[in-house]
């Protein structure tokens, strides 16, 4: 799918974001790392539901550089859409990996306590410190170079 279906489709739209809230965005990401690896030791869930919260920041912010924002009832997942489109392809299980993250998040928010082991959350804690700088060297230098 190409971003003129992304934005056919109403999954995403234009956006003008300066290189000070992309940055922000980032900031958000790096709290809510830092947050979830206190939670670890206390509540399993809401370790891995910040850390997912700081992938979703995370993508927000390469998505806004990239001059888009998501639309519609279902922004993660289109969040993640637009992400398969423009991640290089060598990412594509990344994509997998962060929509079943979504769904367990969404499980384990709106569904049923206790659904995240001590292996999930520590693994979603590693994956979203890789995920960081992996987007990161993706975005322009102007705005690595805030960070």
């Amino acid at each position: 799918m190409s971003y003129e279906d992304l934005l056919r489709q109403r999954i995403i739209e234009p956006v003008e974001v300066s290189p000070e809230e992309i940055v922000n965005l980032f900031k958000v990401a790096q709290r809510d790392i830092k947050t979830s690896k206190n939670l670890i030791d206390s509540d399993l869930d809401w370790a891995f539901s910040i850390a997912y919260n700081a992938i979703l920041q995370i993508s927000l912010a390469y998505m806004n550089s990239l001059g888009y924002r998501p639309r519609g009832e279902a922004k993660h997942a289109n969040t993640f859409r637009f992400l398969s489109e423009t991640l290089p392809k060598t990412h594509h299980s990344t994509i997998k990996r962060l929509q079943r993250m979504r769904q367990k998040r969404n499980a384990t928010i709106y569904r049923r306590a206790g659904l995240v082991s001590e292996k999930e959350a520590k693994d979603i804690i590693g994956f979203t410190n890789s995920y960081y700088e992996l987007i990161k060297k993706l975005l322009p230098a102007e705005i690595r170079s805030l960070l």
